[in-house]
Formats: C-alpha cells, sequence, structure tokens
C-alpha cells in the first residue's frame, strides 16, 4: 500500500497497533483513513509515522467552554499535519510554544500565556513558593543515578525494589515557569486551563502569577503528569489549603460518581491511586518540612483539602474532617475547597517529651 513513499524512519510499536486496528468490517479502517489522508496532504504518513507519540497527544484538546476534549483520529493527524507556527516566539516563550504546539493549542492560547508570564515577571513573582525546587526522581532517574553510582553498595536489595515500587508515581512541585502550569487541565482531565470558561480559569493563572499559590503534580514512570492539586499558602496564618486532587481519566476508571470507584479494592486502578495518593503525601510532607525550615518562628500549622470534585476521596477520608474551613482569596478560584468540606492532611502540635522540651 505504501510502496510509492519515501520512508526512512522505524515504525514504533504503538504506531504499529495502531494501524493493525480492525474495523466492524475486518478492514484496516486506519490504515484506510491514512490513505484518504495523505492523498489530500502529500507527506502525512511519514510524517505521523516519524512522530507517533506527539500525534496521540494532539487527541486531548479542548470543547468550547475550555474543558478537555478527546478528538477523532482523523482531527489529530490533521492537525499535526498542519502544525501551528506561532507568531511572536522569542527566547523568552520558546518553551510555551514547544509545549503548546504539541498539543495543537491556538495563538490565542498561545498569547495568553506569555502575557501572563510578562505580568509574572512584572510583579517579579519566584518560580517556587519557597524559592528552590523540590522534587522527586523518576524511577529512570534512578537507575541512571545508580549506572553513575555502580561503586555504592546497595545494603538491602529487596528495600530498594520496594522504594522503587512504591515510587513509579513521583512528585514535583512545579515551577511557575513551567508552560504546563496553564493547559494542566489537559493532562488531568480538569477545568483548569487559561482557556477555560470555568472557576479553572483562575487557578490556572494564580498557579502562574500569585507568589502564594503553586501547583504540586505527580508524574508517571515516563515523567507525564497526570495528577495535580493547587496549593494557596497563608504564611501570615501558617496554613495551607488544596483545592482538591485531579486525575488523569486513565486512573478514573470504573469511577460511578466523582471520586467514587466501582472497582476490585486490590485491583490495579485500586492500587494506582493509592499510591498517587501516597506521592501527594510524601509531596506535601517534603514542602512542609522545608517550609519550617526557612520558617522556624512561624512554621505551618495545618494544610488542608477540599472535597467537593475530589478524585482520590476515598484516600483522603482516612484523615480528620476540618471543623473549620481555611479560607482562600476569592480570586483564586479555589471552588472545591471553598464550597464544600475540607479535610485535614497535616496538622502540626507539640508534645512534651521525657527528658524536656518539646517533640513535633
Amino acid at each position: 500500500m505504501f510502496s510509492n513513499l519515501q520512508i526512512n524512519v522505524e515504525p514504533n510499536e504503538r504506531f504499529l497497533k495502531f494501524l493493525s486496528l480492525q474495523g466492524e468490517k475486518k478492514n484496516l479502517k486506519n490504515v484506510e483513513m491514512i490513505l484518504d489522508l495523505e492523498n489530500q496532504n502529500q507527506g502525512l504518513f511519514t510524517e505521523l509515522m516519524a512522530n507517533f507519540d506527539e500525534v496521540c497527544l494532539l487527541r486531548n484538546g479542548f470543547d468550547k467552554d475550555g474543558l478537555p476534549l478527546k478528538i477523532s483520529w482523523q482531527d489529530a493527524l490533521e492537525k499535526y499535519y498542519n502544525s501551528i507556527k506561532y507568531k511572536g516566539i522569542t527566547k523568552d516563550y520558546v518553551d510555551i510554544a514547544r509545549v503548546f504546539a504539541q498539543r495543537g493549542l491556538s495563538q490565542d492560547v498561545f498569547d495568553t500565556a506569555k502575557a501572563l508570564r510578562r505580568e509574572a515577571k512584572r510583579y517579579e513573582t519566584p518560580e517556587h513558593i519557597l524559592g528552590k525546587p523540590i522534587k522527586e526522581e523518576t524511577i529512570l532517574e534512578s537507575i541512571e543515578r545508580i549506572k553513575e553510582q555502580t561503586e555504592e553498595k546497595i545494603e538491602s536489595g529487596r528495600d530498594f525494589i520496594e522504594k522503587l515500587y512504591s515510587q513509579q508515581f513521583t512528585y514535583e512541585w512545579l515551577s511557575k515557569k513551567d508552560p504546563n502550569n496553564g493547559i494542566i487541565g489537559l493532562l488531568c482531565s480538569s477545568c483548569t486551563s487559561i482557556t477555560s470558561k470555568l472557576y479553572g480559569k483562575e487557578i490556572a493563572k494564580a498557579s502562574i502569577i500569585a507568589p502564594d499559590v503553586q501547583n504540586l503534580v505527580i508524574r508517571d514512570i515516563t515523567g507525564g503528569i497526570i495528577a495535580k492539586g493547587a496549593v494557596y499558602v497563608n504564611k501570615k496564618m501558617g496554613y495551607a489549603v488544596i483545592n482538591d486532587f485531579e486525575l488523569n481519566s486513565e486512573y478514573r476508571k470504573h469511577e460511578l460518581v466523582v471520586g467514587i470507584y466501582d472497582a476490585d479494592p486490590v485491583g490495579r486502578s485500586e492500587k494506582d491511586r493509592e499510591l498517587i495518593f501516597k506521592a501527594f503525601q510524601r509531596g506535601i510532607k517534603a514542602f512542609v518540612e522545608e517550609y519550617d525550615k526557612q520558617n522556624p518562628d512561624k512554621p505551618l500549622i495545618q494544610v488542608n483539602v477540599g472535597m467537593g470534585y475530589n478524585k482520590l476521596k476515598k484516600q483522603v477520608e482516612m484523615f480528620k474532617r476540618a471543623t473549620d474551613n481555611l479560607t482562600v482569596p476569592a480570586e483564586y478560584g479555589f471552588f472545591d475547597a471553598m464550597k464544600s468540606e475540607q479535610y485535614i492532611l497535616y496538622y502540626r502540635y507539640d508534645k512534651e517529651i521525657e527528658n524536656g522540651g518539646h517533640d513535633r
């Protein structure tokens, strides 16, 4: 079928599976679709084969309200072939262009993200609330580090393997300059994006320009962002509020209502949600420890999370429900935490110890 094409790249396994998918009439429906598109767009097939993973990203788009929407393969293929070339790309915005172009976002969305970055620069908003990056290395990064440290002895292989398993999901406090802040709803199946017509637009804006808001994200084994919690920190009062925990649709299988799942408690999807929640916990713990180190006279007392649209309700419900909800400035759009109950994920308390003094 493709003997007349000049092909000089090797197809990957995902692309071969895509080609071999059969339709209702036992035909190779994707092959036929590509042939039709190739007749209209010469060179589309070779571009597709060489860049199939990027094309897959384009299937996640936005609807008219700015909410995440899965588009058809044909639309994704045509969108990739007619890749958007943004106007006004300078060295200050090339990272935004690279991330947004992979997802076929419009010039207007690119311009909005540029304007927000300029605003953050004008306000001199730091990239991180604590002035430094806080993240966990992925399994692949761990393996690379081990390669470079082969002379070091691993005392317990079992413990090491257990640690790697528990960290197949890793946390990162996302830099406010990261382009993904503006469109993180695409990655986490939510309305949190600068394109949204809902309250998520304000959360996305705050994660870029507000000095007291930052996204805590969870990455999978490949490094892709699959979950997030937008965090507001009130330094004066010593508390933090997370709007909710949001998950990519891949990790919301068998969802009955928001955050409640009809799934085998020992099945893969439930185990994944448990591990994702543990990664969130580790991220919060790391943040609190660094915050308290930097602010010994005014440590964090409490960290709450909203529950209305929280995608990890079962995991959060093991914690104490907040009797008095903690507040967030209205303009930040933390709708979930403000309009529903909150749960306390972390609470600082001092206790007397035998040799005198106090222990946390």
